[in-house]
């Protein structure tokens, strides 16, 4: 691409103008005068034609010195001292400018994309952690009362955990001599491998005590959760979150009575509740869970329990 910074130069030479106020405007000539070039080309002419034309274009607007000369004597070269606004043409300004940008961007196609690519991941970024902040601090937990649930932990400190997860026999202890919370429901995350229904799949789910549900407020949307008797030993069933049950069982409403295979034992499904209550969420805040039993509560069985965390409204 021919350059013609020179041509430019010339026919500002007698403008006597500043040296940096001199380079804005032929760097500014200049691209409009390589977008002359371009578009020339594009419509079939020769290099030769094509710049001939950029050229003729420059020296018929013979206005243009007479109007660069009338702007420089218009605007005062002597900086604006601070605290002081111009107001004038701030449109104008902004548009020149904006126009400017632009063709420095066109004429470095390398940084643009830098630039761009660096504005996307920072935007990205911080979505992705307003997304989580907003989860977790700002918007309030879709149970009933949100403000008034706790977690309650021991205190091991002894052992290093100043937050240690309850072990089943406290949290029974905690349950029966309860005065202080309106309810205090148990549940705990685990993994379980549905097969038996088509292929195979491994969810995340949770155990919960029976009143759980009832604790948070929720309310199932296919017939019903749990019942008190149904947190004893031997007792084995389960509500589907409403994802879980819309997307493997198509949403079909006879999927209640009938018997799933989870981690090779036989569930009855019971009921379906929304995905918004997939709960209780995990330490992350991310609602991952597919379904949930109820914690058998014996005390012949406490020491294979684990991983419990607590609740209480």
């Amino acid at each position: 691409m021919p350059d013609f910074r020179k041509k430019i130069r010339a026919a500002l030479a007698e403008l006597h103008l500043a040296p940096t106020r001199e380079a804005e405007i032929v760097d500014e000539l200049s691209q409009h005068l390589d977008d002359e070039y371009e578009r020339a080309l594009s419509h079939g002419a020769s290099e030769d034609e094509a710049k001939a034309a950029s050229l003729e274009e420059l020296n018929a607007h013979d206005f243009l010195r007479r109007e660069l000369r009338g702007v420089e004597r218009r605007v005062p070269q002597n900086p604006v001292p601070a605290g002081t606004q111009r107001r004038s043409n701030m449109i104008g300004d902004l548009r020149q400018d904006l126009r400017y940008a632009l063709r420095m961007l066109a004429k470095n196609p390398g940084f643009t994309a830098i630039a761009a690519l660096a504005l996307a991941l920072g935007i990205g970024a911080n979505s992705a952690i307003f997304s989580v902040v907003n989860a977790i601090l700002l918007r309030p937990l879709p149970y009933k009362n949100p403000g008034q649930l706790v977690i309650i932990w021991e205190n091991a400190t002894h052992l290093g955990f100043p937050k240690n997860t309850p072990s089943p026999a406290n949290f029974l202890d905690w349950r029966q001599q309860n005065t202080v919370f309106e309810g205090v429901a148990a549940f705990a995350e685990r993994s379980f491998n549905l097969t038996g229904a088509g292929e195979p799949e491994r969810l995340d789910g949770r155990r919960v005590s029976a009143n759980l549900f009832d604790l948070l407020g929720v309310k199932p949307i296919l017939d019903r959760t749990f019942v008190a008797d149904e947190d004893k030993p031997g007792t084995k069933v389960a509500v589907l979150n409403e994802s879980l049950w819309k997307r493997r069982f198509g949403g079909d409403q006879s999927i209640i009575g009938r018997a799933l295979t989870l981690n090779g034992e036989s569930y009855t499904v019971i009921g379906s509740c929304p995905v918004v209550y997939a709960c209780p969420p995990s330490g992350s805040g991310a609602i991952k869970s597919g379904c949930r039993s109820p914690f058998p509560l014996r005390k012949r069985r406490i020491a294979a329990i684990t991983s419990w965390k607590l609740s209480g409204d």
